[in-house]
């Protein structure tokens, strides 16, 4: 049996990675790694309609992996890096990529 906290850990990032299981979302992000961008700036740069880049955009947002902020009548978007990050970190654990410490000195241990 799975520890709880692991389980917890996967279920976030299965979430996480459902809503990038989607090309528009993942070409929005490309994009945004670039710099904060404008939702009618990024349906242009994909070809999409305004409605289609609002509902990805929305998706993004929600799960946390895009901020959105107002400037005026526009909304600006901007990659969360911090989450981005800790996406990549938590499914290198999960897949055994990145190997905490303790589980390397609980090996090395075993060796011995």
């Amino acid at each position: 049996m799975q520890p709880t906290l692991t389980r917890r850990r996967a279920v976030t990032v299965s979430e996480q990675l459902a809503v990038l299981a989607e090309p528009h979302r993942l070409l929005i992000l490309r994009h945004l790694r670039r710099g904060d961008q404008y939702a009618g700036r990024l349906a242009k740069a994909l070809d999409i309609s305004a409605s289609l880049a609002s509902h990805h955009l929305a998706a993004l947002v929600e799960s946390g992996l895009v901020t959105r902020r107002q400037r005026g009548p526009f909304a600006c978007f901007s990659a969360n890096r911090a989450a981005l990050r800790e996406l990549h970190t938590e499914l290198g654990r999960l897949m055994g990529a990145v190997v905490p410490r303790e589980a390397v000195a609980a090996a090395e241990q075993c060796e011995r």
